[in-house]
């Protein structure tokens, strides 16, 4: 009870009584005042009587209140309360309608109130008057107030077109999110922006020192910079409080700045001019950009109207649609090859790539009776973590694939994130500073953020993003790579011993040696714990990446000498591992098992490892590792460096796993590279076939020491996927990353030579890839 999850090591939220032992999903109703799938949600403050769980509805209203969220007034003409349902009611003398809201006529005049003369006429007209400025007042009163502010709620149509998105039927609502929302700051905690002097800039060759200064006694440095920022509100946000307004607000306390807001044009179908975004300037004082929160459900068309207004060609969105247990954003566009209306804008997505950390998707945007249309990208950076900050590496590259992905344009960018402050703002701080110091050779980061935050509030928000803000830039300014069209890859690297060639590749190989990350003990905890489960005692796992096992199995640990490693296309795809050693395949099916792997991708002949020469001899049918049974179904030679053998690995609760094992029989542990390099063209060739038909599941890649020959391959296989997405390849930064998970990968100039040899090999050769 109270707990779930694979080990029940998780709690339910503040769930009434049980939750789902699988999704931690809620069981039965919520506590009075909370709401949502996991009753995280609060109800309105104006519910006297909590609320629905499936969409906050109010159960009842005060006397004066009425609406599914009362947060609709009853009419001051109303004799007594009225219907919480429409809110109809019986008039006072002189006012009719259902709402009590139409003013009667001298003619229309019942007898009698006539009969009543000119005194009673003015009582009611005084008494009306009253009314009518106490409302004002007090609406007045209440717009100056964050805290007073109501939220409309509506459910998503579960019929609308989901994408590739994280949607489920979740109900979107005003949630207040610690992560969007400004936190107040202690007056006594801040130093004052108006009695600091202007900050030096800072050249790009000393943010490591920088860094490193100020990260000392727990990012006291960082920590002092960052409360010396003008914080929350600083200028006037007078329209985006009014009444009217105040539901379009995704959060209760982050406004436009007046002065900056984007005013959308007005017209006979649209009286609003509002909507939450603010310009944002660059260096050069030019508003490159909009900064907007996600749309909510009722500002959807708001979100268009500015983007055709304001001739918008490329969104950055750096949030998901949902998080947790939380909306953060209403989709706002359609599926691939279907319209959505958006009256008056008919939208229709043309093209969704998707990649490793980001999707890109070309939308094309008509208005109705307006000849022509418009093309929009959007760039969704789906792998920023609902808490913290995503990966410095990871962040860069997609910052790189936007800027080399669009072209000059001098329209603004739209960014979103949830609420258009936090994420916001430290994407374009990275975006503006980091091509300002490409060019200058030098920064200024807390000058620019104080600059961002003239124009929008709290630009940057924590100091966590504002720690990660300086980290990403010194990844940038270390080594950006080079895309590489495919043409050119083939004309540049047809012939790797030409002298030039050599050295660009022994250049980068050496500018990659002296970027790997210098990882620290505390890095390698696990694997130092369990050096007996280790193949090589200098190629560890990086804690950060390893692959924990999860199943439980007596006597056995939860360690397996494995790390994540993504793909172009693909986050955490594949698994780079090494063979088990004595004692330990049961681990291996473990692993397999845990992480639904439905390829094993063994890079050295497996009849070369004791522990799994049975997995592939042909007289053997059937293994037992007490409680898992192996059983193999298949085997064929693709060739003689390629061999294929289907199993299907029985689990302790009777789970069949299927595995299809891709081997490469000619290429020898005992070699860093194969003897023949054609070898891993045609193995990597299969693997893509085969990969093809079975999309589903992730994909170990085995090695002696999970090191030498899985990196070859990674890299490879990587560059394959982003020629046949992209047409090009940047094969430094794919070995950059591989070298972050694993430094031990591609450590030699023959296996980075390699890389390039059999990714030309690839495109070169009369297959189905050199076309597509």
């Amino acid at each position: 009870m109270g707990t779930y999850g694979d080990m029940c090591q998780k709690q339910c939220s503040t769930c009434k009584a049980n939750c789902d032992r699988i999704s931690g999903q809620c069981i039965g109703e919520c506590p009075t005042g909370k709401f949502g799938t996991y009753c995280e949600e609060m109800c309105d403050q104006l519910c006297s009587n909590g609320c629905t769980k499936s969409n906050g509805v109010c159960n009842s209203c005060d006397d004066k209140k009425y609406g599914d969220y009362c947060n609709k007034t009853c009419s001051p003409q109303c004799q007594s309360a009225c219907d919480q349902q429409s809110g109809s009611c019986e008039c006072i003398s002189g006012w009719t309608g259902t709402t009590c809201n139409e003013a009667l006529t001298a003619d229309e005049f019942p007898v009698t109130a006539v009969g009543a003369g000119v005194g009673g006429l003015l009582f009611v007209v005084v008494a009306l008057l009253i009314v009518v400025f106490v409302v004002i007042r007090k609406r007045h009163k209440d717009s100056k107030s964050a805290s007073s502010v109501l939220y409309h709620k509506s459910a998503f149509d579960q019929d609308e077109s989901k994408g590739y998105t994280n949607l489920g039927g979740i109900t979107e609502a005003a949630i207040e999110d610690p992560d969007e929302e400004p936190q107040i700051e202690k007056p006594e905690e801040c130093v004052y922006y108006n009695n600091l002097s202007v900050a030096k800039d800072t050249p790009v060759s000393d943010l490591l020192n920088i860094i490193t200064t100020k990260q000392a006694k727990e990012n006291e440095g960082f920590l002092k910079e960052f409360k010396s920022l003008p914080y929350g509100e600083r200028f006037p946000c007078e329209v985006s409080k009014s009444a009217e307004n105040m539901p379009k607000n995704r959060f209760k306390t982050t406004f436009p700045y007046d002065h900056s807001r984007v005013v959308l044009e007005s017209s006979k179908e649209f009286n609003s001019d509002y909507i939450n975004a603010n310009y944002i300037e660059n260096m050069d004082g030019k508003r490159e950009f909009i900064a907007s929160q996600g749309p909510r459900v009722n500002t959807v068309v708001d979100h268009w109207r500015m983007i055709w207004q304001e001739h918008i060609n490329y969104i950055v969105m750096l949030t998901n649609l949902i998080e947790g247990p939380k909306v953060k954003c209403h989709q706002y566009w359609p599926e691939v090859g279907k319209e959505m209306d958006v009256d008056p804008f008919s939208l229709t997505l043309l093209e969704e790539k998707v990649y490793a950390y980001f999707v890109v998707r070309k939308m094309v945007v008509r208005k109705k009776k307006v000849t022509g249309s418009r093309t929009v990208v959007q760039f969704h950076y789906t792998h920023w973590p609902d808490h913290g900050t995503p990966d410095p590496l990871n962040l860069v590259d997609f910052l790189r694939q936007f800027r080399h992905k669009i072209k000059p344009s001098h329209q603004p960018i739209l960014i979103h994130c949830s609420a258009g402050i936090g994420r916001t703002g430290t994407f374009i701080a990275l975006d503006v500073l980091s091509r300002y110091g490409k060019v200058k050779g030098k920064v200024n980061i807390i000058e620019y953020v104080k600059a961002m935050r003239k124009d929008r509030m709290t630009m940057i928000q924590n100091v966590d993003q504002y720690v990660f803000l300086y980290h990403a830039l010194y990844e940038f300014f270390r080594r950006s790579g080079q895309f590489v069209r495919k043409d050119d890859f083939l004309s540049e690297f047809a012939n790797l011993n030409k002298a030039e060639t050599k050295k660009q590749l022994s250049d980068e190989f050496n500018e990659l040696t002296s970027l790997k990350p210098k990882y620290e003990a505390k890095d390698y905890k696990s694997g130092k714990k369990h050096q007996k489960l280790n193949a090589s005692k200098s190629v560890l796992p990086v804690e950060k990446y390893l692959v924990y096992l999860t199943s439980h199995i007596a006597g056995r640990d939860t360690y397996y000498n494995a790390i994540n490693v993504s793909s172009f296309t693909q986050a955490e795809e594949l698994i780079s591992a090494q063979f088990p050693v004595a004692g330990a395949a049961i681990d291996l099916v473990r692993l397999l098992i845990d992480e639904d792997c439905s390829f094993l991708v063994c890079l050295n002949p497996m009849s070369e490892v004791k522990e799994l020469k049975d997995w592939v001899n042909d007289n053997i049918k059937t293994i037992k590792l007490d409680p898992y049974e192996i059983t193999k179904h298949a085997q064929t030679e693709q060739s003689p460096d390629i061999r294929k053998t289907s199993l299907k690995i029985k689990g302790k609760e009777d789970d069949i796993l299927g595995v299809e094992i891709l081997e490469c029989i000619s290429w020898s542990s005992s070699h860093t590279v194969p003897a023949d390099k054609s070898i891993l063209i045609n193995f990597i060739k299969q693997f893509c076939l085969d990969r093809r038909s079975h999309p589903d599941g992730r994909v170990a890649v085995l090695s002696k020491d999970g090191a030498v020959g899985c990196g070859v391959f990674c890299a490879v296989y990587n560059a394959v996927q982003q020629i046949q997405q992209d047409a090009e390849v940047d094969m430094f930064t794919i070995v950059r990353q591989l070298q972050v998970r694993r430094p031990e990968m591609i450590s030699t100039m023959e296996e980075y030579e390699l890389c390039y040899d059999a990714v030309h090999q690839f495109l070169a050769s009369d297959s189905v890839y050199a076309n597509t």
